[in-house]
């Protein structure tokens, strides 16, 4: 008699009352058992109910125990959240053996496994401790789970394995291709675990919908929406030939799978006595060679849609391949690890207790190379916990990064210092948190344009003399500053931002440092939605309204090219940037494992050249937004070329709210410089005592000044409470311009501006004097404001006036009837100041409630029943700005722009946010008629109240002409 050992539920009596039925029939003399499950609707086995104990303990009791060969396995460790490590270290693998027999209740294991490889381990010491449990009776044989074919050789030589446990069914079948030849050269016979595909080829309703109690039905990829429609087709053409061989889909299943060879057995489970029976069927299954082929042909494994396993449970076997940084000898992991999102950078920070885990997990996978800074989280958090986790692993395997240089004040602001005190400051503090005896590559996180590249580098040299550091980095450095601080000492890798939607650097950076022998960290590697607990998912103008829509129309496209590669989008935008060479190590950073499993996934995933083509092509960087590059125009005909767009910088110093810090408004003006805006707009009026002047002049101390264009005034002198007078006379010229360049803190000016014209003299006086500080080297170009057409023509005519400044928006257009014209014919550039009416048109809020702290207050346009009036235009506006999918601000300054190059708008704000929001401006095209329906929209005889304030209206342009000289 067979005896077949079931798991009934407790206390089932309709389950004992079978039971009896089954005991009273005697099993058919000289049948084999498949044949009587195959031809009889109730098999004549004897059936004994058991309770299953611990682990199995009562099962075995009741069953002889010579003649069940026992499997279990070890290795594979799970937390709460469903987050799995491996472990393979001697003392473990001896004490889960010992836990297991206890457990079992018996006095040896018939076949010991590694559940999986921990591939921190020596494969050779994990099966060291196995042969001796063999040794001492403890096992009989010794088996694998998920190992590499290296593994396996190396396994094999130090013990012979007995068996691989192998996940193979008919939709996963890819060890075909390596492990089932190298096991048959080695004599290793392969367990086939999940041979009906994780239950997919159970059942019609396996197929049809995945229990809801299983958590796998959640994170199980083939089972995941979208996935599982797809495999419906697979399973659907089983069926079909099912039926043709007069058997259930799980029946053929299985008949594949054995008529695969007698050294691969199938090991498939169920709670349910008929899914048994059902099972044991199988081996009563005939197949020919004709029919194994069309049953594979009929589950083709290239048309499964989704991983096989979830990659929480299958830790990758991709071995991360070494490779050189650089040419100065430093080998890192093809794969680096961005260590900044532990510390809350880019969602919640978590302990360290959880970092130190994460991170070696990641040593674990073969990720050896680790980025950090100084600035990554509150109080240096992340070098801190680094320093933690490198307590845990072998210092002289890991390849760590960190960066100083960068400072970020509470509110975001940030700044640069590369001064040779602050370098050896920042390297000792770093030294110390990551309790480390030296850094193997020190970057300097974003250059400081104030202090000489080559001071910085001196300094970073002498540490590496000092075996402080090792190796040398920047990040964000131009092509000049490169190639000089190259020449002082060799730069081993530039970190700069690389993907699929920022791909800048292709132009200059890399064609200059690939034959200087200079590596490349790609930072920000994967354009993904940032989580929304992360600050930067609300500063970051890519993931901003509007812009977020339109991106997400690139993500689409990718995520199609995934589905067709059979891989996830993050690991095909990883793919992408692996194949631009192997000096272009990218750094991805996240806090899950299975994300990380995913990205060393990309490791595997191979694109051939046009395939790579197909991925550029498809998140095509021009339509990515809000990235856009700043063009140059010439201003006026004397030669001063500026940015397309300038900065005002009055309203840093509180002149339509209040005044920000000098700290926070440089940090405002280098960020407006690193957008690629250069021309600077202030007056010595701007701000108490000269503040505004003061503050530019600190902030240029960070920019290179030779890249700046520096616009100044004079002429206005602010006198007692709100009230104002007007000054153009010789020696007030020259005394404003000396003070003007103490404050600002420059040699020269590059265009100096009469304020306001003085009617009380001739402009042939105040333009003379202008010419001899342009003589002198202390203004390079003249500049008028608020100038009248006569006023215009005569100073022009002592001097070539380069610009004229002048109020010009959507509400303000008078000087199209006559300084325009004039200023076209004589090819002097307009500069528009207010260009978005004193930020009327900015957004709802300026137009429903103005800044306690505003002097808009007193502006005609904004007080009382002006206001209400005006209220409307802005609505129109707005409606037209949402038929161009863009802000109010945008089609304002995007109006402007479209009047002419000679025309330069300059918005001013304290925020970022505004900022690029004013640059995305330069992105909007609009046809002639699109030109003509704004312009409309907007009729200056509709707008209510004076354009100028009170206090100004005597000097305004129309107003401006000087007495004869």
């Amino acid at each position: 008699k067979k005896t077949v050992a079931v798991l009934l539920h407790e206390n089932a009596d309709d389950d004992n009352k079978e039971l009896e039925k089954y005991k009273e029939q005697s099993f058919p003399s000289g049948i084999e058992l498949k044949a009587v499950v195959c031809q009889m609707e109730k098999p004549n086995i004897e059936v004994t109910k058991v309770k299953l104990g611990a682990q199995g303990l009562e099962a075995l009791k009741q069953l002889p125990r010579q003649e069940v060969q026992l499997a279990t396995k070890f290795g594979l460790t799970m937390s709460e959240d469903w987050q799995f490590s491996a472990r393979g270290d001697p003392e473990y693998v001896r004490e889960c053996c010992e836990g297991s027999l206890k457990r079992l209740g018996v006095d040896y294991i018939d076949l010991y496994y590694q559940h999986r490889v921990d591939t921190s381990v020596p494969i050779e010491d994990t099966m060291m401790e196995l042969k001796k449990l063999v040794g001492e009776g403890k096992i009989k044989y010794i088996g694998l789970s998920e190992p590499s074919p290296d593994t396996i050789r190396r396994a094999h030589a130090v013990h012979p394995i007995t068996a691989l446990q192998m996940e193979y069914s008919l939709w996963s079948r890819d060890i075909e291709d390596e492990i089932i030849p190298l096991c048959r050269e080695l004599g290793i016979g392969i367990v086939a675990y999940s041979p009906l595909g994780t239950g997919f080829f159970a059942g019609k309703a396996m197929a049809e919908s995945f229990p809801s109690e299983n958590p796998l039905s959640r994170m199980y990829p083939r089972f995941m929406e979208g996935n599982l429609d797809k495999n419906k087709v697979l399973y659907a053409r089983l069926a079909n030939l099912a039926t043709k061989h007069n058997c259930t889909p799980p029946q053929l299943a299985l008949a594949w799978l054995l008529h695969q060879g007698d050294d691969i057995v199938p090991i498939p489970g169920t709670t349910k006595l008929n899914n048994l029976y059902n099972n044991i069927g199988s081996l009563a299954v005939k197949l020919t060679q004709e029919e194994v082929k069309e049953i594979s042909d009929a589950v083709d494994v290239n048309e499964v849609s989704g991983h096989r396993a979830p990659s929480f449970i299958v830790k990758p076997e991709t071995r991360i391949p070494r490779v050189k940084l650089g040419s100065q000898g430093l080998e890192v992991s093809r794969l680096g690890l961005g260590c900044a999102s532990l510390s809350g950078m880019l969602g919640a920070r978590i302990s360290h207790e959880d970092g130190c885990s994460f991170l070696k997990e990641a040593f674990d996978r073969g990720v050896t190379f680790f980025d950090t800074s100084n600035l990554y989280g509150k109080d240096h958090d992340n070098e801190i916990m680094i320093g933690k986790a490198l307590k845990q692993l072998p210092r002289q395997e890991v390849q760590l990064a960190t960066k100083f240089g960068l400072t970020m004040s509470e509110d975001w602001q940030f700044g640069a210092r590369g001064d040779p005190e602050y370098v050896r400051e920042c390297c000792e503090g770093s030294l110390k948190r990551l309790g480390v005896d030296y850094i193997d590559l020190y970057y300097q996180h974003r250059i400081d344009t104030s202090v000489p590249i080559e001071d910085t580098m001196m300094e970073l040299k002498k540490l590496v003399d000092e075996g402080k550091i090792k190796y040398i980095g920047l990040s964000e450095a131009s092509p000049d500053t490169i190639r000089r601080a190259h020449a002082v000492h060799p730069i081993t890798a530039l970190q700069m931002e690389y993907s699929l939607w920022s791909r800048d650097i292709e132009d200059e950076i890399i064609p200059l440092c690939s034959p200087l022998g200079i590596g490349f960290f790609a930072g920000k590697a994967m354009a993904e939605s940032f989580p929304s607990e992360s600050l930067l998912s609300r500063m970051h103008p890519r993931f901003m309204e509007g812009n977020l829509d339109k991106n997400k129309v690139l993500y689409e496209r990718l995520a199609k090219l995934a589905a067709k590669h059979n891989c996830t989008p993050p690991q095909l935008a990883l793919a992408w940037l692996l194949h631009q060479g192997d000096d272009v190590v990218p750094i991805p950073g996240t806090t899950k494992l299975n994300n990380l499993d995913n990205n060393i996934g990309s490791l595997s995933v191979k694109l051939t050249k046009e395939e790579l083509k197909e991925i550029s092509d498809a998140v095509d960087v021009n339509e990515v937004n809000p990235e856009i590059r700043i063009p140059r125009v010439k201003l006026g005909s004397q030669g001063l070329e500026v940015s397309r767009l300038g900065f005002g910088c009055g309203g840093l110093s509180g002149i339509y709210n209040a005044p920000l810090s000098h700290e926070s408004g440089c940090a405002i003006l280098v960020e407006v410089f690193s957008r690629g805006i250069t021309f600077f707009d202030t007056s010595d009026l701007y701000g108490d005592d000269h503040h505004n002047e003061i503050m530019i002049g600190e902030a240029l101390k960070q920019l290179p000044r030779e890249k700046v264009q520096l616009a100044t005034k004079f002429g206005i002198k602010q006198l007692e409470g709100f009230q104002f007078a007007v000054d153009g006379t010789p020696e007030y010229v020259r005394q404003c311009c000396e003070a003007s360049l103490k404050r600002l803190g420059v040699d020269y000016i590059d265009l100096y501006y009469q304020h306001r014209v003085d009617t009380s003299v001739p402009i042939e006086d105040t333009m003379g004097e202008l010419k001899k500080l342009v003589q002198e080297g202390k203004a390079k170009y003249v500049g008028l404001s608020e100038a009248s057409v006569d006023t215009i023509r005569r100073a022009h005519a002592i001097h070539p006036i380069t610009a004229v400044q002048m109020e010009y928006s959507l509400w303000t257009r008078e000087i199209e009837e006559d300084i325009i014209p004039v200023c076209r014919e004589l090819g002097i550039s307009i500069v528009a100041y207010s260009p978005l009416g004193r930020g009327f048109f900015a957004g709802k809020a300026v137009v429903e409630s103005l800044p306690a702290e505003t002097l808009l207050a007193m502006h005609p346009r904004f007080t009382g029943e002006n206001l209400e009036k005006n209220k409307a235009i802005y609505a129109r506006l707005d409606a037209l700005a949402a038929k161009h999918s863009c802000t109010p601000s945008q089609l304002a300054v995007a109006w402007i722009l479209h009047q002419g190059d000679d025309i330069v708008p300059i918005p001013g704000t304290t925020k970022l946010k505004n900022l690029d929001n004013n640059i995305q401006s330069l992105a909007l095209e609009l046809t002639q008629d699109d030109l003509a329906e704004i312009y409309n929209a907007v009729p200056t005889d509709e707008v209510s109240g004076e354009r100028d304030y009170d206090v100004f209206s005597d000097y305004m342009y129309k107003f401006a002409n000087t007495p004869t000289k």
